[in-house]
């Protein structure tokens, strides 16, 4: 995420982390689902697609899976998406789902296509993101030289992020990473810390800051049992954005903010949004009706009810863009890999770059657990009731490769 999207919600009362052994295993149910639908969404993006009808398809897959966990509950608990379903093409940097009034965005071979999704049970929420190139059994050329050097830096972030780490060594091995790949790092975007029902919390993890956003992003340190969002994104081009001419669609309700709508759609789509969606993203597709979307969502962002999630580009329109995302859980006994790219094989896409640095390169070597293993043979919730994945692909695809 951008630095503009940095402030967090939700309330500021202490709520149970990964101590909990509850909160860990909402954690990782909600990461195998991500997982899975990262997969499913992968599959359908080949030449010819819309990639409204892809993104459609990967919301429809989360509503599945998180609607056949924890049922029993005595007070049934919030569950489903936590970031809509994108699809952003070649030097797309993010945020790009199309609804139904858009022009048409249909996938071509050789198209460099970004997935983020986003998948939360309980406001617990586990972020993916990944990157393929349509039609392609091998990769190579800046094709393989960005995507390496956006997988590479988030492998190298997620070992880092270890207990007494400070925020800035990991934007450093960023930076190192991209240079290595001949790849800039996309300029001020965070890996959030995240708490229940936070996308942006306290702390994050700034990647390639200018002077300015140095200045004002502070240095912190990762503590025991914190949770983050690694949010790499990589650029053949110059690593800066600009605002893009599509429409923005996907919006976040402000926690706390208080305006009098003038405009009855305002006030009508402001209630449906406060009704269905509370403190995650959501797309404007997904309301009842999307004309009146439209019109209310301007006078709701005027005045600071929504975040919007603007579509941003690279400033080179010939650059190419990279997006790697996981979700890492900081336990006492080593980094848990809560979300990852299980299809990726990074044999596939042979850029003739590569790391140097050699404690990087040792770190690289080391492996990153994704479940803890004497509990891996039964699945079962804390609190007893039928938390289980309807599925049981795992979720540790990535680190058996390593």
């Amino acid at each position: 995420m951008p630095e503009a999207a940095a402030a967090g919600a939700g309330e500021e009362e202490k709520v149970p982390g990964i101590e909990d052994s509850d909160v860990l295993t909402k954690y990782k149910l909600a990461g195998e689902m991500a997982n899975r639908v990262m997969k499913a969404v992968q599959s359908e993006c080949v030449a010819g697609k819309k990639t409204i009808d892809i993104c459609k398809l990967g919301d429809e897959l989360i509503v599945k899976e998180t609607s056949a966990v924890y049922n029993k509950q005595k007070e049934p608990i919030k569950k489903g998406i936590a970031m809509p379903t994108c699809l952003s093409v070649n030097n797309v940097v993010c945020h790009n789902r199309p609804i139904g009034s858009d022009p048409e965005v249909i996938l071509a071979d050789g198209d460099v296509v970004k997935i983020d999704l986003g998948v939360h049970l309980d406001g617990y929420i586990a972020p993916v993101a990944s990157t393929i190139v349509v039609g392609a059994a091998e990769v190579t050329g800046p094709k393989a030289d960005v995507i390496m050097a956006a997988y590479t830096a988030a492998e190298v972030a997620l070992r880092m992020m270890r207990p007494g780490c400070k925020t800035y060594a990991v934007t450093e091995a960023i930076t190192k990473v991209a240079d290595a790949f001949g790849c800039k790092a996309v300029e001020g975007f965070l890996s959030h810390q995240l708490t229940k029902n936070k996308i942006a919390g306290e702390k994050a993890v700034i990647q390639n800051p200018t002077p300015q956003l140095r200045k004002e992003h502070k240095d912190a340190v990762i503590e025991e049992n914190e949770v983050y969002a690694i949010d790499i994104l990589m650029s053949t081009g110059q690593g800066k954005t600009k605002e893009s001419e599509m429409r923005t669609t996907v919006f976040r309700k402000m926690p706390d903010a208080i305006y009098q709508l003038k405009m009855k759609a305002s006030r009508q789509f402001f209630s449906e949004v406060s009704k269905n969606f509370d403190v995650m993203p959501f797309e404007l597709g997904a309301l009842a009706d999307e004309k009146t979307a439209r019109l209310g969502v301007t006078e709701c962002v005027k005045h600071e009810l929504l975040q919007p999630f603007k579509v941003l580009l690279e400033q080179d329109d010939g650059a190419l863009v990279a997006q790697f995302k996981l979700l890492v859980l900081v336990t006492k006994n080593g980094n848990l890999r809560g979300t990852t790219d299980v299809s990726f094989n990074p044999g596939t896409v042979k850029s003739e770059r590569t790391l140097e640095d050699e404690e990087l390169v040792a770190l690289l070597k080391t492996t990153v657990g994704s479940k803890n293993k004497k509990k891996n043979k039964k699945k079962k919730s804390a609190d007893g009731g039928d938390a289980t994945s309807p599925a049981e692909s795992p979720a540790d695809g990535a680190a058996a490769k390593e």
